[in-house]
């Protein structure tokens, strides 16, 4: 996120304070604050009716040629369950549909900042897939001959989902 000098409502140089707990940017003119905030992204955790996993192999950064779950960022206005299945549909051409909600994460990234991430397990019927310019493949895989997902956020949500589609009592003796 870009970094103010000057107040974006009066023009006056910014000055630095603890505000809130925080070392943040201020003007002591009119009292503006500039808080930087996470950026929203959604990630889809995909799944077929043979329970295959959809896993795409990005053509740029960040991660560039590495394979990771489908996602992006959501855009203004957007419900994220909604900018989940538009960056499915995005990439893909997948249409699908949320099953459930994985878990909501925080990432610091080199490229972009601070990230808050909402992971949500979705379901596709008609897993034709049609890829975009963002990557350079995309399949389903079963568990056993996934390609190698590196990116350590995208693990995790591999890990939770897993963890939350076990029933219960497999939960409870393991």
């Amino acid at each position: 996120m870009k970094s103010y000098s000057f107040c974006p409502l009066c023009a006056n140089r910014l000055e630095q304070a603890m505000i809130d707990g925080r070392e943040r940017m201020f003007c002591s003119l009119c009292s503006w604050v500039h808080y930087i905030n996470p950026l929203p992204v959604a990630v889809a955790y995909t799944v077929n009716e043979n329970n295959e996993l959809l896993v795409i192999r990005r053509a740029h950064e960040p991660a560039f040629n590495e394979w990771a779950l489908p996602g992006g960022f959501l855009e203004t206005g957007e419900e994220p369950s909604d900018g989940c299945l538009r960056e499915l549909m995005e990439e893909t051409s997948l249409e699908g549909k949320i099953e459930s909600l994985i878990g909501v994460y925080h990432r610091d990234v080199e490229l972009y900042g601070s990230l808050l991430v909402v992971a949500y397990k979705v379901f596709v019927v008609n897993d034709s897939i049609t890829i975009n310019h963002e990557l350079f493949e995309a399949g389903f895989y079963p568990q056993h001959l996934l390609p190698k997902v590196r990116i350590p956020l995208h693990l995790q949500i591999i890990r939770d989902a897993r963890i939350i589609q076990r029933p219960a009592f497999q939960q409870a003796t393991s």
